[in-house]
C-alpha cells in the first residue's frame, strides 16, 4: 500500500463481464511526470493529458478494451466529458484528472457506459485495491504486473508500479501502459530526466514484435510537499529497480511467447551501431521463429545484423549462443548441433554478437515468435 492513494478495478461493460475500468484517487493532489510514445499517431488520452495546464492530479482513470486512438477530436471530447462527470463524483478540482486507454484502435469510448459505472468505481476504492486495478487494465496479458520497492530518507518511502503489456511491444519513448506511485515528495522538474533515463534502460530495452503502440505511456505520480532531496539517489535506484522489473514482466508475458532471448551486441565502434544491430536481430521474424523451433541457425542472425543499415565487417563477427560459439570471423565453427538445440529449450536464452571492432555495446530482450502469437493477433478485433 502507498499511503494516501486508493485503487479500484471494476467491470464497467466495455468488455464482456471482465474487469475493464481502473481508478486511482489521491487523497491529496499529486504530481505527474509522464513519458509518452514516440509514434507519430497518438491516442486521445495522450493528446488530452498533454493539454492539461497543470502537472497536479487528483485522479487517474484507465480503461481496457478500447484504445481510443484515431478517434479524432471526438476522442478527446469524450475524455473531457468523463472528466467532468468523475470530477463531480469525487468533488475534485477541474482539470485534475488524467486518463489512459488500451485496446482496439479506431473505436470511440463507450462514454455513457463508462459514466454509469463511475459511482461503482468510486465506491470500490480501497487502499489495498491495487490488484483489482492492475487486472482492470489488462488486455492479452496473462497475469497482472505489479512491482514494489522501498527506500529510506527522512522516513521510509514506498514505490509501487503497475504495468500492462504483452503485444505491440517496442517502446520507443504492446500496447504498454505503466503507472508508478510513491509517497516520496519530489517535483517533476527534479526527476523528469531520471524518468527518461529509467525508461531508456528498462522499457526501451524490450521488444516483443517490433510494433510501436499509439498508446505507450509511463506515468510517475509523486507526492507534493517539502522535498526530501537527501535521498534522491536512493529514490532513483528504487524507481529504476521497479521499472526494470516491470519491463521484464512485460517481455516474459509476450503474446504466445515460450522463451525470452537476451541479445547483447558488443565490440562496436559506437553504442548506436550496437543498438541498431541488436534491435534488428530482436525484431527479425526469421531469428524469432528459429528461437521458437530451437534451431541454431546463426545465418539468420548475421543476416539480420548486416541489414541494420550500419557499418559492419562480416569477417570479424563472432556469434555465441548459450555459451556455444557458432561462428567466428564470420564463418561457422564446428559445434554439436544436438547439444545447442537442447540448450535452446531453456526459457531464457543468451545470445552474444561480438563485432570485434570497438568497445561499445548494447543489450535488449526479445521473445520468440510462435503459432499462438499469430492466433492471438489474427483475431484481436473479434
Amino acid at each position: 500500500m502507498i499511503p494516501g492513494i486508493r485503487f479500484a478495478g471494476i467491470a464497467s461493460g466495455i468488455k464482456n463481464a471482465a474487469l475493464d475500468l481502473g481508478l486511482v484517487v489521491f487523497d491529496e493532489p499529486a504530481y505527474i511526470t509522464a513519458v509518452y510514445t514516440k509514434n507519430k499517431v497518438k491516442s486521445a488520452h495522450i493528446l488530452y493529458n498533454k493539454r492539461l495546464r497543470s502537472n497536479e492530479v487528483e485522479a487517474l482513470l484507465v480503461n481496457s478494451g478500447c484504445a481510443n486512438a484515431c478517434t479524432g477530436p471526438e476522442g478527446v471530447r469524450d475524455l473531457k466529458e468523463l472528466s467532468e462527470k468523475l470530477t463531480s463524483h469525487l468533488k475534485a478540482a477541474d482539470g485534475k484528472i488524467v486518463f489512459a486507454s488500451t485496446g482496439v484502435i479506431g473505436r470511440r469510448l463507450p462514454t455513457e457506459t463508462m459514466a454509469k459505472a463511475l459511482p461503482a468505481a468510486v465506491k470500490d476504492l480501497r487502499k489495498n485495491g491495487i490488484d483489482s486495478f492492475s487486472r482492470a487494465i489488462m488486455t492479452t496479458d496473462t497475469y497482472p504486473k505489479i512491482a514494489r520497492a522501498s527506500f529510506k530518507g527522512e522516513k521510509e518511502y514506498s514505490i509501487a508500479g503497475v504495468a500492462k503489456g504483452a503485444g505491440m511491444i517496442n517502446p520507443l519513448l504492446a500496447t504498454m501502459l505503466v503507472f508508478i506511485f510513491t509517497d516520496y515528495p519530489v517535483s517533476p522538474e527534479k526527476i523528469r530526466r531520471k524518468l527518461l533515463q529509467g525508461a531508456k534502460e528498462s522499457f526501451e530495452r524490450i521488444t516483443v514484435d517490433g510494433e510501436c503502440s499509439t498508446n505507450d505511456s509511463v506515468m510517475l505520480f509523486t507526492r507534493q510537499g517539502r522535498e526530501d532531496l537527501g535521498c534522491l539517489d536512493a529514490f532513483c535506484n528504487a524507481l529504476f529497480s521497479v521499472m526494470k522489473e516491470l519491463a521484464m514482466m512485460i517481455v516474459r508475458d509476450g503474446e504466445g511467447a515460450t522463451r525470452v532471448i537476451h541479445i547483447t551486441v558488443n565490440g562496436a565502434q559506437k553504442k548506436d551501431i550496437a543498438e541498431k544491430i541488436a534491435r534488428r536481430i530482436a525484431i527479425s521474424p526469421l531469428t524469432k521463429t528459429a528461437f521458437f523451433g530451437c534451431d541454431p541457425n546463426w545465418g539468420r542472425i548475421i543476416a539480420a545484423a548486416g541489414d541494420a543499415d550500419v557499418p559492419i565487417q562480416p569477417a570479424k563477427v563472432e556469434i555465441i549462443l548459450q555459451g556455444e560459439v557458432l561462428a567466428k570471423n564470420g564463418i561457422e565453427m564446428p559445434f554439436d548441433e544436438d547439444k545447442v538445440k537442447k540448450l535452446m529449450e531453456e526459457k531464457e536464452l543468451e545470445l552474444i554478437v561480438n563485432l570485434h571492432n570497438g568497445r561499445a555495446s548494447y543489450d535488449i530482450y526479445t521473445t520468440d515468435l510462435t503459432f499462438d502469437y499469430v492466433k492471438i493477433n489474427a483475431s484481436y478485433r473479434s
